[in-house]
């Protein structure tokens, strides 16, 4: 049955269902970005130093050292911005789904009453019907 509510659960199921696909593509590009982060911590730690050589290639050998290093922070950070947003998420999915179930609980309410009156019409439509029939059969006799 249609209520006065029943758009406005429309629209915060919706709002509910956004935000589960944000999550969910932050929680993809978390995943991502760790895997590149134990990816490049692996490359590190493979590295080790030359015993023998010339130092540019000691002095080459630390600067792609310190690149990756650099990237794994920067990964870092970009991740640390991602838990943060997915945070913020969670919190507005928690507040949406929250003003859904409100919704949704006074759209039952509505139509429990539409119900209840409907029961309470047909029932006297029945009472009238019955008195009719009855006065009938009284003016028969």
């Amino acid at each position: 049955m249609k209520t006065k509510y029943s758009q406005i659960i429309k629209i915060k199921k919706n709002d509910v269902s956004k935000i589960e696909r944000d999550i969910q593509k932050i929680n993809g590009s978390i995943a991502e970005l760790e895997h590149k982060i134990a990816s490049l911590k692996e490359n590190l730690a493979s590295f080790s130093l030359p015993q023998t050589g010339s130092f540019s290639i000691f002095r080459e050998l630390a600067t792609l050292k310190k690149a990756l290093q650099d990237e794994i922070k920067r990964f870092e950070n970009q991740l640390l911005v991602l838990n943060s947003r997915k945070q913020e998420l969670l919190e507005e999915l928690k507040k949406a789904q929250i003003e859904y179930e409100k919704m949704n609980y006074l759209h039952t309410q509505e139509i429990k009453k539409m119900l209840k009156e409907k029961h309470i019409k047909e029932s006297q439509m029945m009472d009238e019907i019955a008195i009719m029939l009855n006065k009938k059969g009284e003016d028969e006799e």
